[in-house]
């Protein structure tokens, strides 16, 4: 394989990884705004329509409404229980894990070529 080649396509490999982990952190702050909007609207005290507490409702009330339109109440006799924050916080951590396990994946795909092209690994 040419080595000019080999080192574009092994920055290009570097470049995913660091998008992914970008992703990642910015998935992590926005997982933390989520749950800090929910327990600022079951704090009593705290009135979350207020600035500095109407960040969090308005950062994170399109992703929860994203999955209230997608996701049926669930409905026990006269009452109905909203699970879709649970879901969206499970697909919100899934999707951590997903770019996290993405960029793992990307690295090692390019220690493989180097190691395979008998390329010194840089310490």
């Amino acid at each position: 394989m040419d080595s000019k080649f080999l080192f574009v396509f092994i920055y290009q490999i570097t470049l995913m990884s660091d998008l992914f982990g970008y992703i990642y952190i910015i998935l992590k702050i926005y997982r933390i705004l989520c749950y800090s909007k929910i327990t600022f609207d079951q704090l009593p005290l705290l009135n979350p329509y207020k600035w500095p507490f109407s960040i969090f409702r308005v950062a994170a009330n399109p992703y929860f409404r994203f999955w209230q339109n997608r996701v049926p109440q669930l409905k026990l006799g006269k009452f109905s229980y909203d699970i879709s924050v649970i879901l969206a916080l499970e697909m919100l951590s899934i999707f951590i894990g997903l770019s996290l396990q993405l960029r793992v994946l990307l690295f090692k795909i390019a220690e493989r070529v180097l190691i395979d092209n008998s390329i010194p690994l840089p310490l």
